[in-house]
């Protein structure tokens, strides 16, 4: 089995300015090999989006916590793949991705079926061990060792892969789920034996509900559950309400578990009701010690945008993030967040 204990040799996480011209140059010679094929159309032939090696990524790096991997700090959102229209349009999204200086993708077994999985596991295929791959296991009504070893399997098979850079426990909605999930027999048991078995590389846990059920989890990392990995939403207005931020993200230093943002703008609800816009968003979470930020980008455009912010690397000062959270304190309000008492995973 191709699992590595370290990052792969040829694995593109460090910093270092990307030479754009080297990255056309090689997409460039892939197309030529293929009869004249444009160089960044290869999505239209079906097959992957190009063929490694992947030049280093402009995009600012850091670490992710406990596990010492470095990577760039925008990631690139599963369920949104999942969302883009089709195959093709999914393999130009991720080949948009690649090009931006994006290496981290997210999916779930879950997301449309594992249709997210199956697009994004295609579009990788030649790079696979250049970029960092996440998957997670969602059985609410289980969360049993063999439905998370179902899943892993599925996973596998759908990714094209023989391994997962991380795989975590997907929307744990309350203490009592995360209860249920430790117990014997429980998800996380088969989720740290797959660990064990190296078909995962790391492990961590991720929710959207509320805050009490990551203060559960990490009461479990310090009984010897230890994980390496926490996700969870972290906006401005998050910050005013239920807040995971204030919670959680501390405690997660602490321990170096890597934090890892999603719903940064509230699922574009922030942007929607004229709170704030994405770049603020964006600026305001990578202030925070999070070691990266995983964004739903179902269009090219909101991925060469996004990117673009990174790379300004114009992030909020203490001053800076202090008035904008009173700027925006006003508008607090929980439906902008539904997704903190929506079952849905």
């Amino acid at each position: 089995m191709a699992v590595p204990g370290a990052l792969r040799p040829g694995l593109a996480l460090a910093g270092g300015p990307v030479n754009r011209r080297a990255f056309s140059a090689v997409i460039a010679g892939v197309a030529a090999g293929l009869g004249g094929v444009g160089a960044m159309r290869l999505w239209q032939s079906g097959g992957p989006v190009m063929s490694g090696p992947l030049p280093p990524s402009d995009l600012p790096v850091r670490r992710l916590g406990r596990t010492g991997a470095d990577l760039p700090i925008l990631g690139l959102g599963g369920h949104h793949l999942g969302l883009a229209g089709s195959e093709r349009d999914a393999r130009r999204l991720v080949e948009t991705a690649l090009e931006e200086g994006i290496r981290f993708f997210d999916t779930a077994e879950s997301y449309q079926a594992g249709t997210s999985e199956r697009w994004l596991g295609a579009a990788l295929r030649d790079v696979r061990s250049e970029v960092f791959l996440m998957s997670k296991t969602h059985e609410p009504r289980q969360r049993s060792a063999q439905s998370a070893r179902e899943h892993l399997e599925g996973s596998l098979e759908r990714l094209g892969t023989d391994y997962l850079d991380l795989w975590q426990l997907h929307s744990i909605k309350s203490p009592e789920d995360v209860d249920f999930s430790f117990r014997p027999g429980g998800a996380m048991e088969y989720i740290f034996e797959a660990k064990r078995e190296g078909r995962v590389r790391w492990i961590g846990v991720t929710g959207h509900m509320n805050a009490a059920s990551h203060e559960r989890a990490i009461r479990y990392w310090d009984e010897g559950w230890e994980f390496d990995t926490l996700q969870f939403p972290i906006n401005p207005i998050d910050y005013h309400q239920e807040s995971f931020q204030r919670v959680v993200l501390d405690a997660a230093r602490e321990r170096d578990i890597a934090v890892i943002a999603m719903k940064t703008s509230a699922d574009g609800a922030l942007v929607r009701e004229g709170v704030c816009s994405h770049e603020e968003c964006l600026r305001y979470v990578w202030s925070l010690p999070v070691s990266m930020a995983v964004v739903g980008m179902e269009r090219p455009d909101l991925v060469r945008r996004n990117a673009s912010v990174a790379r300004a690397r114009t992030f909020m000062d203490p001053a800076e993030r202090e008035t904008f959270r009173e700027r925006i304190l006003p508008r607090a309000d929980s439906r902008l967040e539904w997704y903190k008492r929506s079952p849905a995973g």
